[in-house]
């Protein structure tokens, strides 16, 4: 089943009028969303910010009062240190700075360190830890992945209440620590912002465009779809491929093109910022692509990947692998196909849908209903109702 209706507005009760939230990004997240969701129903936010290790950006923070910003903080001019010791600093420093809130909101389990040390000095009440994704080896060095896991047993416990994307988080937690006491745990999928999109009839959208969004690294697996294109080709003259994104993976896969002969049937638009341009240039797609590649160890085993969701607020059938948790839910749905991680199923699975036009319309009708079960504004109202008697 997908996550409940429920009213978009969350009753003032159900949210502290002090909330911080902390998260780290590499362009945008499911944190950037909260802050727009909470900007106007609380009266003091402090959003703060920090790149992803090995990501580019600044770490930042943006205070607001009633609605409206009222200051921004940066990283001081010689503000020194390791990336992780740097970044806890920092929070707790900006949170000083800003006085005592009701609530932290920390989008990993290393802010979330920083939360349990200002609820200890009572600079905040309550501590949500939101995990926006896990995965049992985060790192190959075994030393860090130790110390990567004591951090989430510990964070885990000892926040006032964990918000986890996905059910399988919570699992893998219990598998990692046996039956040993947690916080109360609660799902909180990733949203779209579906208000705002206006999908288009179909005779609008290009017929045979196919459409991948994301951080282009291996385990996306684009480079399994480059694969497809010259059966897809024989098949479908006129198909083309949208890639939206940019990553370390992305010569590998422009020199795979090149040397299957398919480069000038894909258009690499790199990365674009803006959402609505994004959400605009996928309107115009008839199909999105998720094939990750199968590994037990993958965090999108674990996760509820956002591009996914932004797909079927587009209205985009989706044709994925069986990792993500919602795979199952999209097929049964008919939102879209699981497939193998073969070329030559992908293949077989995007014509079959392109050739059927009755089969085409169902999948879309059917992805932009469930896409729709996905505002941000019903899911955090939501979180917000079903969170408050423990953050009482």
């Amino acid at each position: 089943m997908g996550p409940a209706a429920a009213d978009p507005s969350a009753p003032a009760a159900d949210i502290p009028e002090r909330v911080i939230v902390a998260t780290h990004y590499y362009a945008t997240g499911p944190a950037f969303d909260l802050e727009e969701f909470l900007l106007p129903r609380t009266r003091c936010l402090l959003f703060i910010a920090h790149p992803l290790y090995g990501g580019g950006g600044r770490s930042y923070a943006r205070w607001y009062e009633d609605g409206r910003l009222v200051k921004t903080l940066e990283l001081p001019a010689g503000f020194r240190g390791a990336r992780f010791i740097r970044d806890l600093l920092l929070t707790v420093r900006w949170v000083r700075q800003a006085g005592a809130y009701d609530l932290m909101i920390a989008g990993d389990n290393l802010l979330a360190m920083a939360g349990l040390w200002l609820r200890r000095t009572g600079r905040i009440r309550r501590l949500v830890l939101y995990s926006i994704d896990y995965v049992p080896r985060r790192f190959a060095n075994p030393v860090l992945n130790r110390a990567y896991r004591a951090v989430d047993r510990l964070a885990s416990r000892r926040a006032n209440l964990v918000w986890n994307v996905s059910p399988a988080i919570e699992a893998a937690r219990r598998a990692r620590d046996g039956p040993r006491p947690t916080a109360p745990q609660l799902v909180v999928p990733v949203g779209t912002n579906v208000e705002r999109i206006r999908r288009l009839p179909r005779a609008t959208a290009s017929p045979d465009r196919l459409a991948f969004v994301g951080n282009v690294l291996e385990k996306q697996g684009l480079q399994v779809v480059i694969r497809a294109l010259p059966a897809l080709r024989r098949a479908l003259p006129s198909v083309s491929l949208l890639v939206l994104g940019d990553g370390q993976f992305l010569p590998e896969v422009k020199r795979l093109a090149e040397a299957a002969g398919v480069l000038p049937l894909i258009e690499f638009a790199g990365y674009i910022e803006d959402h609505r341009e994004i959400e605009r240039r996928l309107l115009g797609c008839a199909i999105g692509l998720a094939p990750y590649v199968p590994d037990a160890e993958s965090f999108s085993r674990f996760a509820d990947p956002g591009k996914i969701k932004l797909y079927l607020a587009c209205g985009l059938p989706v044709i994925l692998t069986d990792v993500p948790p919602i795979a199952r839910l999209i097929e049964q749905r008919g939102a879209g196909r699981i497939v193998p991680y073969e070329p030559a199923e992908i293949a077989r699975a995007i014509v079959g849908l392109l050739t059927s036009s009755a089969e085409l319309d169902s999948a879309r009708a059917a992805a932009a209903a469930l896409g729709a079960e996905y505002s941000w504004d019903r899911l955090f109202a939501r979180a917000f109702r079903e969170s408050a008697p423990h953050l009482r």
